[in-house]
């Protein structure tokens, strides 16, 4: 299986997340999708998905900022929770597992290295931007590495492992993005000593496999199902 096909799949359950905005039509490509995600990734990206469940702690509170109106579904006094804010919690929130789930079955099939080529070769990216993402999938295990040694060193300063509170998450994020930014500026340095700006890209012919129809048949079908819902519907 071509990492070009693995990336034109995971963008096309992406573009289909932003163009479907109903529960029903979206649950079609969602559910499949962080299904088969969360059991190709969970062992290597463990970190990481914990940290996207967290943000859902983000968008419920903005749910009930932006469009907590309706009629009432729960309350929790002095909290009142109404229909349109559930509306768009599952909504928003099937969008977001159904971009999660297609980018995790991508991250756990494609070697980095084979992915540049790839994309250079077979959908004719420029390599500035093929780099871009070889460096992101790179970046994956460093940052899951980066967290666990945050975590440990927080833990042998007294404070406490769970990150339950808007402080710690913080804390940990700043102490991060540090460690990213530093390793990014230091790979510039590295790739422009390395001549990558004057690096030529040799292209080959390409064939579809037949595993690469199945992917683009299986994206072709949860595309049209969505479609038929919407229109039904």
């Amino acid at each position: 299986m071509r990492p070009s096909t693995l990336f034109i799949y995971s963008l096309g359950i992406t573009l289909m997340a932003f163009i479907f905005r109903d529960p029903l039509e979206v649950s079609v490509f969602a559910v499949p999708n962080i299904l088969v995600g969360l059991y190709m990734g969970v062992r290597r990206y463990r970190i990481l998905i914990i940290l996207f469940l967290f943000g859902y702690l983000g968008l419920f509170i903005n749910t009930l900022i932006v469009a907590n109106t309706g009629d009432p579904v729960l309350t929790l006094y002095p909290l009142v929770i109404r229909s349109k804010a559930v509306n768009a919690f599952i909504s928003i929130g099937l969008r977001l597992l159904s971009i999660a789930g297609a980018t995790l079955i991508f991250l756990s099939l494609v070697e980095p290295y084979k992915a540049v080529k790839s994309l250079e070769n077979d959908l004719r990216l420029p390599k500035g931007l093929a780099f871009s993402i070889y460096y992101a999938l790179r970046l994956l295990p460093y940052i899951e590495r980066a967290s666990r040694d945050i975590m440990a060193i927080r833990r042998m300063r007294g404070h406490s492992g769970l990150v339950i509170s808007p402080g710690n998450f913080t804390s940990i994020l700043r102490q991060l993005l540090a460690l990213l930014i530093e390793r990014a500026v230091w790979t510039g340095v590295s790739i422009e000593l390395r001549g990558f700006s004057v690096r030529k890209v040799r292209r080959t012919p390409y064939r579809l496999s037949r595993t690469d129809v199945i992917v683009f048949t299986l994206l072709l079908i949860q595309a049209s199902l969505a479609t038929a819902i919407y229109l039904l519907y």
